[in-house]
């Protein structure tokens, strides 16, 4: 998610399920559940979050459940996520303990993917 102030983000709750896609002009978290496409600037998904469907976004973070296809500039797949679809990314990081079954195809000018160490 951004750190400049004043930047709006929508949020979808735990408790909430969404059937259809979602465009978003703002930063998007996503605690809850999604089935369909979300394009939207900046895309969070929180552990207990769940996307089935495919994403458009600047950056995308995953902490939870992703089913498609990722087309981004930075994608960051942290520890206990799990993603099940392609990725197409000028950065992409992998934490130790992320689940990733696909493809990824570097984008823009990004010769190889970048890799991240392991913090510890």
């Amino acid at each position: 998610m951004r750190d400049e102030e004043n930047k709006e983000t929508s949020v979808i709750g735990e408790d909430l399920v969404v059937d259809g896609n979602i465009n978003c002009k703002s930063d998007l978290m996503i605690e809850g559940n999604v089935e369909g496409n979300v394009s939207c600037v900046a895309l969070y998904v929180g552990k207990t979050g769940r996307v089935f469907g495919d994403i458009s976004s600047d950056n995308v973070q995953i902490e939870g459940t992703v089913k498609g296809m990722i087309k981004s500039g930075s994608v960051e797949l942290k520890d206990g996520c799990t993603l099940e679809g392609d990725i197409e990314s000028q950065t992409l990081a992998i934490d130790h303990g992320a689940n990733f079954s696909g493809s990824v195809r570097p984008t823009g000018d990004a010769i190889r993917p970048h890799l991240k160490e392991a913090a510890e």
